[in-house]
């Protein structure tokens, strides 16, 4: 994941958005936090684009449990 170019050194945020501006569509990544702050403040961005996350590892967990449950289940309305 990315860190946000702004805040990173002293919040340790990840990137939300993805900001370009300028004639040259210049790209900035920030994270949420940055992003409302720079509405506020006017800045004039050409375009916000929302980045991905990766899915972690605990919703993989969770549904490898839910399958241990089905299993448990057959095997009890079976008997």
């Amino acid at each position: 994941m990315s860190r946000c170019m702004l805040c990173f050194p002293f919040t340790h945020n990840e990137a939300d958005f993805a900001v370009t501006f300028g004639k040259d569509d210049k790209t900035l990544k920030v994270c949420r936090y940055c992003q409302q702050d720079l509405t506020l403040l006017g800045f004039n961005a050409n375009q916000i684009i929302r980045l991905t996350k990766p899915l972690k590892h605990r919703a993989i967990a969770r549904f490898w449990f839910l399958r241990a449950v089905q299993n448990l289940l057959e095997a009890s309305k079976s008997e």
